[in-house]
């Protein structure tokens, strides 16, 4: 059985462009340069994973807890 996600397009929180990430996962992809280039990539792993959806969100995900202390302590 294929494992189902919620892939997020969403704003860079650090203003680099356009990342990819798993609902549920802290790791993102790398930026893409724009929103539609991120949503072609995006189509491939739900193509991929059956029973996903694409969510494109306009305003980046505040930061978890995790994130805050990773970026404090880097």
């Amino acid at each position: 059985m294929t494992q189902r996600f919620a892939y997020h397009v969403m704003p860079d929180p650090d203003g680099w462009g356009w990342v990819v990430a798993a609902e549920g996962y802290v790791t993102r992809s790398l930026p893409y340069g724009t929103v539609q280039e991120a949503i072609e990539s995006t189509e491939d792993l739900v193509r991929r994973h059956p029973g996903s959806t694409l969510v494109v969100d306009e305003q980046p995900p505040q930061l978890t807890p995790i994130e805050i202390e990773h970026r404090l302590a880097a």
